[in-house]
């Protein structure tokens, strides 16, 4: 599995050029996460300028899991992958790995998309599921009607945020209301290793197709007994965050599957081998943004659309942001299609 052109963007002719800028964007309405309520996000925009033109990549950082890059990071590794022309035997970290693939993956073709796919020739979309924000029961109920109205087949959920007696009954209501979709939750880590396996048999019950993550990554033996127990499918997704031995963590987890997030999990490369090493392993996986700018949505949509045509991906819609701007990446019905 290779769909990336790893020469291309780890030797760049001479002429090229890297700079960054700091983007503060503020949401439209407040996004209630396991981790609180988010009103801004701080995201980083590096440009890549070549003879031909110029194209951008974005260093997309998720409160609570990865630190902001600081100025000096991001001159540092600009500064060396002009000197190095390229990406050769580079890993920066991986937000600043993701941007900078992106943007040289874009100088290539300037104006034109990263691969040239019936996604990106307008002929095709992109399923996406129907995320949930948190909220009341009554307002995820109602969120959820519009989304099986609108044509989403799979319905994500966070979970561990209200007592999970309610959380639970909410997903029966879900389940005896809209019995033609999928349900998946995220527990982004809020369960203990004591009660995991009790509250995955209880959301096996009300229908829940997988659960991401249910306990906090760095516990691999509690991890791979729960994998090894769970009538409920297991996908990991903080746990990939800073892995330095894919293999071993897969070989040892033995997961369901994994949701594979490129800005936070070592950039597209990164994402190519973990997608290659569960594909060998019958692990299912998919794509989650991380409530990226238009900028880094478009470049995984244009990378999903490739790498994996007509799965199911867990991209955003584009339309967190009051001041984003619009991208070539727009929502209609239930997937994303491309607009040149």
């Amino acid at each position: 599995m290779q769909y990336i052109d790893k020469e291309s963007i780890l030797c760049f002719p001479e002429d090229f050029s890297l700079r960054w800028q700091r983007k503060v964007l503020h949401f439209k309405r407040p996004a209630m996460t396991s981790r609180g309520a988010l009103t801004e996000r701080t995201t980083f925009i590096i440009t890549a300028t070549t003879s031909t033109g110029t194209a951008q990549g974005e260093c997309c950082t998720m409160p609570g899991l990865l630190p902001e890059p600081t100025p000096q990071e991001l001159d540092y590794w600009c500064k060396k992958v002009i000197e190095n022309r390229g990406l050769v035997n580079i890993q920066a970290p991986s937000p600043i790995q993701f941007g900078l693939e992106c943007a040289l993956l874009g100088a290539l073709h300037p104006r034109q998309p990263r691969w040239q796919t019936s996604f990106s020739r307008g002929e095709a979309g992109i399923p996406i599921h129907h995320l949930i924000w948190m909220a009341d029961i009554n307002t995820m109920l109602s969120a959820m009607q519009r989304g099986i109205e609108a044509g989403f087949t799979c319905l994500k959920l966070k979970v561990g945020a209200l007592p999970f007696a309610q959380e639970l009954e909410l997903l029966h209501q879900a389940h005896r209301a809209f019995p033609q979709a999928e349900l998946r939750v995220d527990a982004n880590g809020a369960f203990s290793p004591q009660d995991a396996l009790s509250k995955l048999e209880a959301l096996s019950s009300a229908g829940v197709s997988y659960i991401e993550q249910p306990i906090r990554p760095g516990n691999h033996s509690a991890m791979a007994e729960l994998c090894r127990h769970s009538s409920l499918p297991i996908a990991l997704d903080e746990e990939l965050i800073g892995t330095n031995n894919q293999e071993y963590l897969l070989d040892t987890i033995h997961p369901h599957a994994l949701v594979i997030k490129p800005s936070l999990h070592g950039g597209l490369l990164a994402a190519e081998k973990w997608a290659e090493l569960a594909e060998q392993r019958d692990i299912a996986w998919w794509v989650n943004s991380a409530l990226e700018s238009h900028i880094g949505l478009t470049a995984l949509a244009e990378w999903c659309a490739y790498a994996a045509p007509r799965q199911l991906q867990g991209l955003g819609t584009g339309r967190l942001f009051l001041d984003d701007e619009q991208g070539h990446v727009r929502l209609q019905g239930s997937q994303l299609i491309y607009m040149p």
